[in-house]
């Protein structure tokens, strides 16, 4: 653990002191922690500011790994939209070089 000198607003002052009561803040602190079966300090306000940040870093992790997810399912759909073209593109080559083929057995000309 690294301590960090830090100065907050007014409204995470506010939030901190907010959670030292019981509070619907505090609830959802308390059950944001129970969920992932810790027990949160919020004993002093420092302990609450820890928590706060437990819960943004977290949060921006979680978010982060949903960017992470859609800039894969975009670059994978366009990595299939470019093996359907060539698929296509060598589909109608088959197809000239068949009808081709034919044409020259068959004697036509097309």
């Amino acid at each position: 653990m690294k301590r960090m000198s830090v100065t907050v607003t007014d409204g995470i002052a506010d939030t901190v002191q907010e959670l030292g009561a019981e509070s619907a803040l505090r609830q959802a602190l308390e059950l944001w922690y129970a969920q992932r079966g810790e027990v949160p300090d919020l004993s002093s306000e420092g302990a609450r500011v820890r928590a706060m940040l437990d819960v943004a870093d977290a949060t921006l992790r979680g978010i982060s790994l949903e960017i992470g997810y859609e800039h894969m399912a975009t670059w994978h759909n366009g990595q299939a939209d470019a093996e359907r073209t060539a698929h296509r593109a060598r589909r109608a080559r088959s197809v000239a070089e068949w009808t081709a083929e034919e044409a020259g057995a068959t004697g036509e000309r097309r």
